[in-house]
């Protein structure tokens, strides 16, 4: 569902927060249980699903503070909607694309997270659609008003989901997230 953006806007820019995330290669969860707790493989098996090894998470959390939130800290903020969140991907210049290196082309699906004061909300997913080796679309999830989320003292980013495969190296790229501000006078383009 695409949004037109002449009706979503307010008189104040959008608001661009950009955060760097890394997803761990994969590590044997069978081998690192067995060592940490003793456990013998039969019993390992028995209990973990195969496909935890095609399951991702990163985190980041962050401040109230940044210098790009300064715009929603004004008194007459009165909502600040999502307009759109895209996860990029920037191959290093001495490592060429190629068998084993590790792109956004692995992921399968994931969420987007806000946290703060106890509460989570999804605010964007995508699907194998979405995927291309250095950038995903994420597709917004409603629009609810994630003000109080972005003015908590400390707030976290998630990503999260499905790998088509397992990484053999950890996969850094950047989530960009805009942000629409919406003002109590009402101001909208």
């Amino acid at each position: 569902m695409k949004r037109i953006a002449s009706t979503s806007r307010s008189a104040l820019p959008p608001v661009v927060l950009g955060v760097e995330l890394t997803i761990a290669n994969h590590q044997d969860l069978r081998r690192s249980l067995r060592s940490a707790f003793g456990l013998n493989t039969r019993a390992i098996n028995l209990r973990i699903d195969p496909s935890m090894d095609l399951i991702y998470l990163c985190e980041a959390t962050l401040p109230n503070t940044l210098p790009c939130l300064a715009s929603i800290t004004g008194p007459g903020v009165t909502a600040v909607i999502l307009r759109s969140v895209r996860l990029e991907w920037h191959p290093e210049s001495n490592h060429a694309i190629g068998r084993g290196t590790p792109t956004l082309a692995a992921l399968e699906s994931g969420n987007c997270f806000l946290t703060a004061n106890g509460r989570k909300v999804c605010i964007a997913s995508f699907t194998s659609r979405n995927v291309h080796p250095t950038r995903i679309l994420m597709e917004p999830q409603g629009e609810p008003n994630l003000l109080e989320y972005l003015r908590a003292e400390y707030f976290t980013l998630e990503i999260s989901g499905t790998n088509r495969r397992r990484l053999t190296r950890s996969l850094a790229f950047s989530a960009v997230l805009e942000f629409d501000v919406k003002t109590a006078s009402g101001a909208q383009a």
